[in-house]
């Protein structure tokens, strides 16, 4: 084990607190009156802690128990579904009507089950459960959930589509019941009819009794229709139970925007309450209220207790403090713990903080191991403890120079350790750093007989004269080593001559208005037009990411882009767009584009979403993805293999921003390009500069000879125009067709078809007759 090098600073203070402890012997009954107290609010925080767990388990328990028979019913459902229709899209009775009269028998808390053709006219077949055993309803009304279908479950049902209805009374049995329905698919896939099975509300409320933590807790089920649904109670609850279902009504979203567990407080003047819901997979969701005098109710009664023991315990004054002393020296003990972590013995990033606060005249050194996530996910935490504690041994030896005497070294967290030097001049902390990295990477470590080789990034902050906010020092170093990851750099320092403030201000702003978006789907999608040149119309739209804020109003990309990238965000915006324009499109015949970075291709999840996507809604023929013109692709098998999936879907590829930075031809080689889209800096002064327009001649060369299509960006006057067509570009995009907007263009305005080849033709026709 490593030497532990800290030493318990607060030593004086323990043994006043120690004398002040003896001297309670001594003083009055009112420091007496102030012990008890404090024992009385602690006890009462451990008791309110208890009950709150215990209403926590028990509320876990009955959601738990309400899924897993809703589970039940749909494996019960996908059973009866065993052997599919014909291909006539028939369903044969027959066959369903013993297996369906086997599961009421199975299933008691069933009330009946119904089998419709599609589309639906009549009940195909009808049973409802008499007692114990099954009967068929002669005469049945279609019930009024056929009408809230989703359009997902009719239109683009597949083997897993399940929906649950809102409640409902039975036609014969009389029961509210809650009816799960399933799609009975063809043979080739198409949906032939629907099966259902009703469950009773009854048997729903019984596994739900199980959250009734205390003798006056409320339970509760809300439909996906809003409608409340409760046990009759008979008792005391009588009295309150409307008004608070109302009030958890007026404060909680409806449940089909419920996404998890969420616990508030009713504000009710006459019966304040903690009100917990969730939903639950049957459609509806979940909620238990118990009023604030229920959970008083045993803190209340250990208040009278502790009055009566003041009577009796005034003389064992000395025995109480000596009991005092036996929690308290304990308690001491634990807050010099949490100081200290565990694994290298070493201060942690509280004692840092703490240490900073106290002196802001140090230097310091962040140290972070490279690539000891994938070590510890290799070789396990075992071998990744063994780094850590190796690690701080070869820090302690730095340590122990005597240039380094005074310094205090912190093993903040996982792969990083941090130093605190005397003040320095940064070109010698500079020099330290490089210190460091020569003893952390002096030997390799030797584990299970694999040689691991340690390296890490090491960055440093300075103090300086006006410190701009509290742990500056930490931050700016967190900053210096954010600087050298994204540079490369394996050390790096900051002095404050480069304030950073306002870039945190604004990194921080943007990212909170990021997350929201994100959040509460603040992120849409807006399209651009562009205009076909040989045609006149406008057959396919770039679509591009817009931020909506709190008053309606629109935020541009470049506000929130930078941040998304620094935040490892992007892939959520590239899902969100993906997801939007798909739907968008789906009943659309116009092509449309949607950016794609390299950064987005490293993510497996999300090209495997996007592929995922395609198959559902079949959108490929008419998706042209746009990869961004970069020069940092280092892996184009990677690449390469997304775009050979989404090809065989019939989706394009396009080169975006193509004609600047580094123009690298190899993509248009190895990334099997349909489309070349010329960037903007080049076509805006195209009628007055001869150098632009003898590239984009070259550019529109190449992609004849390679038989690309080409699209001429920022096109944003007449005159711009009529030299993309006298170049021969195949598209046009830019102000002059359209900015991006909500909605696509309804009709392509006349003048606007004026400005293509078909346009001038028609025209030059027109003079000649």
């Amino acid at each position: 084990m490593i030497k532990q090098r800290i030493k318990y600073r607060d030593g004086g203070s323990k043994r006043t607190v120690l004398s002040s402890i003896f001297l309670l012997a001594l003083i009055s009954w009112s420091m007496f009156w102030f012990y008890t107290h404090i024992t009385v609010d602690t006890t009462e925080r451990a008791v309110s802690g208890q009950l709150k767990e215990w209403v926590l388990y028990r509320f876990d328990t009955a959601v738990n128990n309400i899924n897993t028979r809703a589970d039940q019913l749909e494996r019960r459902a996908n059973a009866l579904l065993d052997q599919p229709a014909s291909g006539t899209g028939s369903i044969d009775i027959n066959t369903l009507k013993a297996p369906l009269e086997h599961t009421l028998k199975w299933s008691q808390d069933l009330a009946g089950a119904t089998v419709y053709d599609w589309p639906v006219k009549q009940a195909s077949l009808a049973l409802y459960l008499d007692g114990q055993f099954p009967r068929v309803m002669t005469q049945t009304a279609l019930p009024l959930w056929l009408q809230q279908l989703p359009n997902t479950l009719t239109t683009r049902p597949d083997a897993k589509s399940v929906w649950w209805s809102p409640a409902h009374r039975h036609p014969v049995t009389g029961d509210t019941v809650v009816t799960l329905v399933k799609p009975i698919l063809s043979t080739n896939g198409q949906l032939s009819g629907l099966i259902s099975l009703d469950w009773k509300l009854d048997a729903i409320l019984a596994l739900a009794t199980e959250a009734e933590a205390t003798a006056g807790t409320l339970i509760w089920l809300t439909d996906r229709s809003g409608r409340q649904l409760a046990p009759e109670y008979l008792d005391q609850r009588r009295s309150y139970a409307k008004s608070l279902m109302l009030a958890a009504q007026q404060q909680t979203p409806m449940t089909i925007f419920q996404t998890g567990f969420e616990q508030l407080t009713l504000d009710k003047p006459t019966h304040p309450a903690d009100l917990y819901y969730a939903p639950v997979n049957n459609g509806m969701s979940l909620a238990v209220a118990i009023p604030h005098t229920e959970l008083e109710a045993p803190l209340q009664a250990l208040r009278e207790r502790s009055k009566s023991y003041l009577i009796y315990l005034g003389a064992a004054i000395m025995l109480l403090t000596v009991l005092g002393l036996s929690r308290l020296v304990p308690a001491l003990r634990s807050l010099r713990a949490s100081y200290i972590d565990k694994l290298t013995g070493l201060p942690n990033r509280s004692r840092l903080l703490q240490n900073l606060e106290r002196d802001k005249s140090v230097s310091l050194i962040l140290i972070n191991l490279d690539r000891f996530r994938e070590v510890n996910g290799l070789f396990g935490d075992h071998c990744g403890d063994l780094i850590l504690k190796e690690v701080a041994l070869r820090l302690e030896s730095f340590m122990s120079s005597d240039e380094n005497k005074g310094g205090e070294l912190y093993h903040i967290q996982g792969d990083e350790f941090a130093i605190t030097l005397p003040r320095r001049r940064p070109e010698m902390v500079q020099a330290q750093l490089e210190q460091i990295l020569g003893f952390i990477r002096q030997t390799p470590i030797h584990w299970q007989n694999h040689e691991i080789g340690l390296s890490a990034t090491v960055s440093a902050a300075v103090p300086w004269f006006d410190a701009p906010r509290e742990h500056s020092l930490y931050i700016h170093a967190r900053e210096a080593m954010r600087e050298a990851r994204e540079k490369g750099l394996h050390c790096c320092v900051y002095d404050g001559s480069e304030p950073l403030e306002q870039e945190f201000e604004y990194n921080q702003k943007w990212a909170g208005k990021l997350r929201d978006a994100l959040d509460t789907e603040g992120l849409v999608a807006w399209f651009q037009p562009i205009l076909n040149n040989t045609t006149g119309h406008i057959d396919k739209y770039e679509c591009l990411v817009r931020m909506m804020d709190n008053d309606g109003g629109v935020i541009s990309p470049g506000k929130f882009l930078g941040v998304a990238g620094k935040l490892r965000l992007e892939g959520h915006i590239t899902r969100v767009m993906v997801e939007q324009c798909f739907v968008r499109f789906t009943d659309s015949p116009m092509q449309f584009s949607i950016n794609l970075s390299y950064t987005d291709l490293q993510q497996a999840e999300l090209t495997q979403f996007i592929l995922q996507r395609l198959d559902e809604t079949g959108v490929g023929s008419r998706v042209i993805f746009e990869l961004l013109e970069s020069a940092n692709i280092e892996n184009y098998d990677q690449v390469r293999t997304f775009v050979d999936e989404v090809k065989k879907r019939g989706c394009r590829i396009a080169i975006d921003d193509f004609g600047t930075g580094y123009s690298n031809f190899e993509h248009l080689l190895q990334l099997q390009v349909d489309i070349i889209k010329i960037d903007g800096s080049l076509i805006r002064n195209l009628d007055k500069d001869p150098n632009a327009r003898r590239v984009v001649r070259g550019i529109v060369g190449l992609a004849r000879s390679m038989k690309m299509e080409t699209v001429a960006e920022y096109v944003h006057c007449e005159a711009i125009q009529m030299e993309v067509l006298r170049l021969g570009i195949n598209f046009s995009q830019g102000e002059l067709i359209s900015m991006p907007a909500p909605e696509l263009i309804a009709q392509v305005p006349k003048e606007l078809t004026k400005l293509s080849y078909s346009g001038r033709s028609r025209a030059k026709t027109a003079l000649n007759c």
